[in-house]
């Protein structure tokens, strides 16, 4: 059975030599086309975005994560995003048709038994993959991070796959939120004006009025943080069902909710790729992507 995924993985690092080997692994694997690796020096931290027949992008997850957790070190980690693992948040989204979401489950659940227990690692299932309905939710797996997991080995909140008690790979590798989930828009806003302090405060203010669980927009998770390396302030978001709050939408209400705390959202950054049918009312130039990083038609996925 042959049918379209995309996989999003995110590994805490940005070092770039790392990178290169993980991306030569990526597209070293037939079939499999490698649209966009998104490093963050802040985050310390780099989205991939691949995608192509089922077998052959599992394949080439398979080397992401041999490389990654062969090279990185969370004991030594420091990064703005929260995180819990060297490979800290692996998702599937399937492209094709419904028809066959039960054998992608399927395929994502065994792949998560072969690697934890070849890579003795940690991982905890959320969204389809959730073992109960208080794991659904990324932040919630996440909860602590990478900080708080041996005391959450010692509380028995154990993950579901892997060891099931805090080993010394645990310590070095972290734990790795792993799913099968729909299509996501990570998608962050710039704010400018006034005093740093008070631009951060804002934007964890605007954050709190378009984030869904209180009551804002559907499907939006938000918070809002600073980046040191562009001396920088955003309301970053996850926009969980862009086909209702989409990044027009979401764009739209922030510059909305700056401009009634006294400050401007002149333009977004996105993270990773999008789909085409997400510019409904806006052009990429219009929601200013490629200030921070460029912007190339090869990030625009055919959806």
């Amino acid at each position: 059975m042959s049918y379209r995924i995309e996989c999003i993985p995110n590994v805490s690092t940005a070092d770039p030599a790392i990178l290169e080997r993980i991306a030569a692994a990526i597209q070293a694997t037939e079939g499999v086309t490698l649209h966009f690796v998104d490093p963050g020096k802040s985050a310390n931290r780099t989205v991939f975005t691949y995608l192509g027949p089922v077998s052959q992008v599992l394949k080439a997850t398979e080397a992401l994560f041999a490389i990654a957790l062969s090279e990185i070190d969370m004991r030594q980690h420091q990064g703005v995003h929260p995180r819990m693992g060297a490979v800290d948040v692996c998702p599937f989204v399937l492209l094709d048709d419904d028809t066959y979401a039960n054998d992608l489950l399927e395929r994502v659940r065994t792949f998560a038994e072969d690697i934890s227990t070849k890579h003795d690692l940690a991982i905890y299932g959320y969204e389809h993959l959730a073992s109960s309905p208080a794991r659904k939710n990324l932040a919630a797996v996440r909860q602590g991070e990478y900080e708080g997991l041996e005391e959450r080995f010692n509380s028995e909140d154990l993950p579901d796959f892997g060891p099931q008690r805090f080993t010394s790979a645990v310590a070095l590798h972290g734990a790795t939120a792993l799913s099968v989930r729909p299509l996501m828009v990570a998608y962050n806003v710039n704010l400018i004006g006034g005093e740093l302090k008070d631009r951060l405060k804002a934007a964890k203010t605007i954050a709190g009025k378009i984030r869904e669980r209180d009551g804002g927009m559907p499907g939006v998770k938000a918070i809002g943080w600073y980046l040191p390396d562009f001396d920088l302030v955003q309301v970053s978001c996850n926009l969980t069902k862009p086909n209702e709050a989409g990044v027009c939408e979401v764009f739209t209400r922030v510059q909305e909710l700056a401009d009634e705390l006294g400050f401007e959202a002149p333009s977004s950054e996105l993270i990773g790729c999008i789909p085409q049918s997400q510019f409904t009312t806006m052009t990429p130039e219009e929601l200013g992507f490629g200030q921070l990083k460029p912007f190339e038609g090869n990030r625009i996925l055919p959806l």
